[in-house]
């Protein structure tokens, strides 16, 4: 397994955030970087702990959402919704999939632990 490919795309799905087209399809990063199915899948097989296509870029915009929504209270949850590549329901299934709450209960545990409270 070429681990420097796998750097490589991670970085360009990262960096281009292309993470962010709520229409990404695995086709479109087997087309940009010229290899096939069973090669992307062996890729995350061996270096994104053996998730699926889907899995892989919904861990990186759920770690790109929690960012925003730790690191930027200026911005709503649904314009960190799109801002990622989910639609505002979606957004609230996979965050609570992922964290245990919803997007709108950890930004009231923010306001909370920092003391702040707007009401």
């Amino acid at each position: 397994m070429d681990k420097d490919l796998f750097k490589t795309i991670d970085s360009i799905i990262r960096n281009e955030r292309l993470y962010a087209q709520v229409n990404l399809m695995r086709e479109d990063i087997m087309e940009r970087f010229g290899i096939g199915r069973h090669h992307l899948n062996n890729q995350l097989n061996a270096f994104a702990d053996g998730m699926s296509f889907p899995q892989y870029i919904n861990s990186i915009r759920m770690e790109v959402a929690y960012d925003l929504l730790t690191n930027h209270p200026e911005k709503n949850i649904t314009d960190v919704a799109r801002e990622v590549g989910f639609t505002a329901p979606n957004f609230r299934e996979q965050f609570k999939r992922c964290y245990g709450i919803t997007p709108a209960e950890y930004r009231a545990g923010l306001t909370i632990a920092d003391g702040s409270d707007d009401e």
